[in-house]
Formats: C-alpha cells, structure tokens, sequence
C-alpha cells in the first residue's frame, strides 16, 4: 500500500523553482539529522511511584490479542542547493497482523528565504529563515497525518520521537487528543536525548550524574523500569506528560512517554502495556540500538521508501545547482 509517491509531481514543484542547469553535477543524499530541542519551562515534576525502586518487567505480549498495534517512523534525506534545501521524508505506518501491512508516504519539500516565495499556496514549498524550525514542523505533519489517515480505533500506536520538545508540543497533543478520542493509546520513544529533569530534581543525583539518561543506565538493571514520573510546564499546564526509563536489555535505556490525559486514562493496563513493551524489545534484541520491534520494522520501511524513487537519479535531472559542501561531502 504505497502512496504519494508521484514522481511526475515531484518534477513539476521542482522544475517550476529551478534556476540553472547543472546535468553535470550529481547529488549526493544526506541523512536529516532530526533533532526537537527539549525545552522544559518552570518544569514542575513529581514522581508517581517509589523514588528509590526499580520496577521489574516480564515478557507479556497478551495485549496484542486485545488491541491492534500500529508503529510510526519516518526517514529523510536533504540535499543543498543555492537556492535552498531539498528535503524529502519518507513515513511509514506499520500494522501487526500475520505478517506486517505498510502504509508508506515518500513527500518532497523545497525549504528556501527566497521572498517571492513568501506567500506562496503551494503546500511543498516553504518559506522560513529558519530551516531547521521549518524541517522540525514538516516533519511532525507529515508524522500527524500518517498517523490520522491510517490508525484504527483501538489501537496501541507506537511513536518514535518525544511528545513534548519545542514547536513540536502542540501537534503532537492535538494528535494525542484525537488518538485518544477513538480509542487508542499512543505510546512515544526517545533514545537519546540530554534532559536533566530527573536529577536536577534530586540534588544528590546532580552531583553524580550528567543527564537522566546516564542516571538511568546506572541505575536500571537488565529488564527494569524507572519509576513513573510527571511533568508538567510551568508556562502552559498542556504541555505534561507521564515517563519512564525502559532498560530491556543489558545496555542502553529508553524513554517511554504518555501525554499525562492518555497515561490517566488507561492506567488500569499501564502494568500490561510496560510489560507488552518489554516483549517487543526483547523479540527485536539489538543491544547496541534498543528498539521495540515494530518501531525497527517501520524504519526499515521508511529507508527503502528513499530507495524506491532513486531520488539522485531524479535531482541530476533537475536544473537546481548544489552548493559546493553538497558536491564535496553530501
């Protein structure tokens, strides 16, 4: 079930903005390097459960018999041209049946400061003198909207990337609002992020640890979870979410994150879920890269989607003109 993927359009966007003719010089892609800052305003974070325990799990996938399970993640790759970024992103919408159904989404993005592009209708082109601000909201409709269009009610959906991080809350809650309103649990990934919101809390722990990530690789053993913990922003009590810190495996941790509406609402099966989530790392099994495994099955769909259109060979085509880091290092 693949979509969207309509090279002829993607030519069309593309020749419109063109400038010059550069047939000779070929583009090499690079990886978007996703990052959404995690800004915590006047955080107010409580702990849910016992601060000095570690909870176990147990490997459960009973939950799957119950609910339908989606996973979420994308892949992207960015090419610079003088006249702005070329940005395609490639989502994928996974569903566990007998064997995995797909949804996948290539779309392409022109992102320039070009101003007559200011007040343009077209949805693939952008106008921002912040190409990383712009990227980060590209990213999180395109995620919003395979997200939307393809979940069933009663679902558990999980997400990879955190729910509150910068112009990124507010979708996202919107989102979670809308998910919940059917009938299904979205869960949210992150594995690798520099937040200090648990020992900047606990002063004892400041002194010993760098980030709550380092906290809980020391803390947690193989099998474990931290303690549930909220947050909430000082500036705007919408954005607050309930986490925790997964170590499924010997290795590196995770953060599990529920919008704090969805967490209340289905906290009867908190325990099942945890333990469904501890199933799906286990079955995945990368210790170097710790990932549930619909989430890893999804990004592999997100990667070859890239593939598929063979975008270099449709830029070299085009009349764009790469800047000479593009040329040199890709």
């Amino acid at each position: 079930m693949t979509n969207q993927v309509d090279l002829s359009q993607i030519s069309i966007r593309l020749e419109d903005i063109c400038k010059k003719v550069t047939k000779s010089i070929s583009f090499i892609p690079s990886d978007v390097n996703i990052s959404f800052t995690e800004t915590f305003y006047a955080p107010t974070l409580s702990c849910l459960e016992d601060i000095n325990k570690s909870y176990p799990l147990k490997i459960d996938n009973s939950l799957i018999n119950e609910w339908d399970i989606f996973a979420y993640d994308e892949s992207s790759q960015n090419f610079k041209a003088l006249e702005g970024d070329l940005l395609f992103i490639s989502s994928a919408l996974i569903k566990i049946e007998e064997t995995y159904r797909f949804n996948l989404t290539i779309n392409p993005y022109f992102l320039t400061t070009i101003k007559k592009f200011r007040d343009t209708s077209e949805h693939h082109i952008r106008f921002n003198e912040n190409v990383g601000e712009e990227q980060n909201k590209i990213f999180v409709e395109c995620k919003k909207k395979a997200i939307m269009d393809n979940v069933s009610p009663h679902s558990i959906v999980f997400i990879d990337g955190p729910i509150i991080g910068g112009n990124i809350s507010d979708p996202i809650i919107k989102m979670d609002d809308a998910l919940r309103e059917i009938d299904c649990i979205p869960v949210y990934f992150v594995k690798n992020s520099n937040s200090r919101l648990i020992i900047d809390n606990i002063p004892s722990l400041s002194q010993e640890f760098n980030s709550d990530f380092h906290w809980a690789s020391h803390n947690l053993k193989e099998s474990q979870r931290s303690p549930f913990f909220k947050y909430t922003d000082g500036h705007s009590h919408s954005k607050t979410k309930v986490f925790t810190y997964v170590k499924a495996l010997a290795g590196f941790p995770a953060r599990v994150e529920f919008y704090t509406k969805s967490f209340e609402k289905y906290e009867n099966i908190m325990p099942q879920l945890m333990d469904l989530i501890e199933y799906l790392f286990i079955v995945q099994g990368d210790f170097e890269n710790p990932q549930i495994r619909p989430i890893a099955i999804a990004e592999k769909y997100a990667k070859e989607g890239l593939k598929i259109i063979n975008i270099p060979a449709q830029l070299q085509k085009l009349g764009f003109q790469p800047t000479i880091n593009q040329v040199r290092f890709g």
